[in-house]
């Protein structure tokens, strides 16, 4: 019988089998019941079959990305794309770290050399003769083989309507972690809630996310969270640090390094490079807002509301008594009360009185005791002829200083009529 084959398929024949070769002999041997050991060439040989009859493109990378060997399938869909064989990557093939693509800023094989199980599947579209190309693209790191990849394409099937999405895994694993209010905590597959953050396990996530600034030693952790433990306090530490890892990261592999907590000379902290907390985008928008405000007050406006707008409590509210979240938490509301002082000045100075009413309100919430903010408001309601507000207003501050401090407001309704000098 008469075979064709295909261009250069013998040529990648050959190279694969040279290649399934070396892997089998990095590999080592077998051993049965302490016989001696046996080359795997037989395994190589049937593992290239196996290779060489999948119905779809594979080909196996080195670990700059270099095609090494390829099988017919790959063969075909190379030349249908008009690539040079010689020195081809993979990010020629797909496109890696192009923008406005779903591979943008990665490489495929470094994403999969990265990690102990195989990629999901991404949509990637190529370029045909005919036009755009759908193609299902997974790789997998190749146990043995000398950093060595495998990477397989399969054709879109006709009426598959998945989206062209930019998976989490190709930028890295995120976690977002709102700590303004009640601590929430979501992951790119969704929440990771439950009463394991009111737990041991949860404590320790938010003393991380109270020093996230700064790596914290083990003794300081564990005396600041619970004081007056023994001297094994450092293997509680430990413990707990494994734990919430294992909760955060269901899917790490047992010798993969955690993407959401660092370990360093004796210390933990959060990788922020991976970690958003809602408290550091708050400060973010409301520290631009103040430093734009003379030059640009309606910019400046804009940037401290998009802030104030995280803000929906005090910081680490489910904590109220922990001694270490207190300096963070009163840092955070002094931030967010100047603020709301800077947003109600603007717009009261461009006669949004409405605007600025509402800044005062929720300022003076945060300040149940600063009678100036207080002031300010019940003068703004007699301004736009709203009394009865003003004298509301009024009562329940005066109850509530009496209670308190037990002396009168140093101001009377009568006098938020007069002007201030």
């Amino acid at each position: 019988m008469t075979h064709t084959t295909e261009p250069d398929a013998d040529a990648a024949g050959y190279q694969c089998k040279n290649e399934f070769m070396a892997t089998a002999a990095r590999a080592g041997t077998h051993r049965y019941g302490g016989a001696k050991a046996r080359p795997r060439t037989s395994s190589a040989s049937l593992e290239l079959e196996a290779f060489s009859a999948v119905p779809y493109a594979l080909l196996v990378l080195d670990r700059d990305g270099r095609v090494v060997c390829r099988n017919q399938q790959a063969t075909r869909l190379i030349e249908a794309m008009g690539l040079a064989e010689a020195g081809l990557t993979c990010c020629a093939l797909l496109g890696c770290g192009v923008s406005d693509t779903v591979l943008e800023g990665a490489c495929l094989t470094e994403l999969a050399a990265a990690r102990e199980a195989a990629l999901p599947e991404i949509r990637v579209d190529i370029e045909l003769p005919a036009g755009p190309s759908a193609m299902w693209v997974t790789a997998a790191s190749i146990a043995g083989a000398g950093a060595r990849v495998v990477l397989q394409l399969r054709p879109g099937a006709a009426g598959d309507r998945r989206q062209r999405t930019s998976p989490h895994w190709i930028s890295g694993p995120r976690l977002r972690i709102r700590t303004l209010g009640r601590t929430v905590v979501e992951s790119a597959e969704g929440p990771i809630g439950g009463a394991w953050l009111d737990q041991r396990t949860g404590q320790l996530l938010k003393y991380l996310v109270a020093e996230r600034q700064r790596g914290v030693a083990v003794d300081e952790i564990g005396e600041s969270i619970w004081p007056g433990a023994d001297y094994q306090v450092g293997t509680s530490v430990r413990y707990y640090i494994h734990a919430l890892r294992r909760k955060l990261e269901p899917a790490r592999g047992h010798r993969e390094p955690s993407a959401f907590i660092t370990a360093r000379a004796g210390t933990y902290r959060l990788d922020l490079d991976h970690v958003d907390v809602d408290a550091d985008e708050f400060e973010a928008h409301v520290t631009a807002g103040l430093a734009a405000a003379e030059r640009d007050p309606q910019a400046a406006a804009e940037e401290i509301e998009q802030g104030l707008a995280l803000y929906r409590g005090d910081f680490l509210a489910d904590m109220p008594y922990a001694e270490w979240a207190m300096p963070e938490r009163h840092r955070l509301h002094d931030l967010a009360c100047i603020g709301l002082r800077r947003l109600a000045d603007i717009r009261q100075e461009r006669r949004v009185l409405d605007g600025a009413a509402r800044a005062l309100e929720r300022l003076a919430t945060l300040q149940p005791f600063d009678e100036d903010v207080h002031r300010r408001l019940m003068e703004l309601d007699i301004a736009q002829g709203r009394r009865s507000d003003a004298v509301r207003r009024y009562a329940a501050l005066r109850t509530r200083i009496r209670q308190t401090f037990g002396h009168e407001p140093d101001f009377t309704p009568a006098d938020l009529a007069r002007p201030r000098l």
